[in-house]
């Protein structure tokens, strides 16, 4: 994929986020072309049309009826949750995310959509919670049903008498919960285990989880619903924004496709260490690449059980979730699904692309997950039981060592997530 043309793609321009639902009903009905959508607003519009197309395709084709419940958890969001001649960075995307679900059900009748968003304890005034409130208000959307918006206190609910599972009950304020509660909390109110009912039972129903700003359109559900409702052997459809083929990642100076989306980032080998580790030591999760995009779609009758097992509820959230998922249903009951991501550069810390105690502590968190709930039923052997012992070891100037010298032996290597380092090799590193 080349440089994108026209435009950059910008998250806080509502003319553009339009724009996309505009020209993709456009190449629905064949007034237009790939080719001169690119011409007329850049590629990125273009791909994330394209993606919608098809994943509207796909769900027309899907035998419901089906109910589209999407959950996000909300902190310090009011910025972004109004237009941006409201704020800098405003994406307005409460509104936006209604436009994107009502352009990919319209015409279908058996497929419906909620929305439940969480604040975390939010400290802006007005809250995130607040805000969302009044917009759904202002706008008339229903608390319930069909188009359904509704806006949970994860403090609420902590304080409420809804069981949902042993470690979130044990909770007693939104500090000791961070971004996983508030999606737990959402999920749980979606499957009907928590504080709001479920749609009916005779529904297929599909709970997506997804981030707060619009950098992954809503359209693409589509998408991502279809291998869940289609039978009966996928649980879960992940979106990958790398990876995998299909894969765009929309960057400031364009969108890419693989091997340019990890091949080309700075910080390309803390990425496939990371990787390395996680695959080596959950086996079942080695074929998802991308673990922490925040678009996933789960069937909501398979999601109850697993979500009265979740104990994490911080950036190791989603791995527990499937894992637990890959234990229960088996690794190919989690489909990976390539999507159109545009990364927000507004309002957002991006990490450090030099290896740091933040890096290690990733590949600490993968280690804890193993001990706790891979090691119990399947332990590691061989190779993966070495790697396990040597990252047991690891100090911080010991992994800076490992990444920095990983990174002189990279060269032109065109190997990405396929890549594996030798134990042996390894060692011989942290011995120079």
């Amino acid at each position: 994929m080349e440089k994108a043309l026209g435009p950059a793609r910008d998250l806080t321009d509502s003319e553009q986020n339009q724009a996309v639902l505009d020209v993709a009903s456009a190449l629905v009905q064949g007034r237009a072309t790939a080719e001169s959508v690119a011409a007329g607003h850049g590629q990125a519009v273009a791909a994330e049309a394209i993606a919608a197309v098809r994943a509207r395709e796909r769900l027309s084709k899907l035998i419901g009826p089906i109910h589209l419940t999407v959950v996000w958890a909300m902190y310090g969001e009011t910025g972004r949750m109004v237009p941006r001649a409201a704020h800098p960075h405003g994406e307005d995307f409460v509104r936006t995310k209604v436009r994107q679900l009502d352009w990919l059900t319209d015409g279908l009748p058996s497929v419906t959509w909620s929305i439940i968003a969480c604040d975390d304890g939010c400290p802006d005034r007005p809250s995130s919670a607040d805000l969302m409130t009044d917009i759904a208000a202002d706008e008339g959307y229903p608390r319930e049903g069909h188009r359904g918006v509704t806006v949970l206190r994860l403090a609420e609910v902590i304080e409420g008498d809804v069981p949902i599972n042993p470690a979130f009950d044990r909770l007693t304020s939104t500090e000791q919960s961070r971004k996983g509660g508030s999606i737990l909390a959402g999920l749980a109110a979606a499957v009907g285990t928590g504080p709001a009912q479920a749609n009916g039972a005779d529904h297929h129903h599909v709970v997506c989880y997804t981030d707060a700003d619009l950098s992954a359109n809503l359209a693409q559900l589509g998408s991502l619903a279809a291998p869940v409702v289609a039978g009966d052997k996928i649980v879960g459809a992940l979106g990958q924004r790398y990876g995998i083929d299909g894969a765009v990642l929309v960057r400031a100076d364009g969108p890419v496709t693989e091997p340019h989306s990890t091949g080309d980032k700075p910080d390309k080998i803390i990425v496939l260490f990371r990787h390395f580790v996680r695959s080596s030591l959950i086996p079942a999760l080695a074929h998802v690449l991308d673990t922490q995009a925040g678009f996933k779609a789960l069937d909501g009758a398979a999601l109850g059980p697993v979500i009265r097992q979740m104990t994490s509820f911080n950036e190791t959230f989603d791995v527990e979730l499937l894992i637990h998922l890959a234990q229960r249903y088996g690794p190919q009951a989690l489909a990976v699904e390539p999507i159109v991501f545009t990364e927000d550069f507004a309002a957002t810390n991006f990490p450090s692309v030099t290896p740091g105690a933040r890096h290690l502590a990733m590949v600490r968190q993968v280690v804890e997950l193993y001990d706790r709930l891979v090691a119990p039923i399947a332990p590691v052997t061989g190779e993966a039981a070495d790697l396990l012992t040597l990252i047991r070891t690891l100090d911080l100037d010991d992994y800076v060592t490992l990444i920095e010298h990983l990174r002189t032996e990279d060269g032109n290597d065109p190997t990405l997530f396929d890549r594996r380092w030798s134990v042996q090799h390894l060692r011989d590193i942290l011995r120079r």
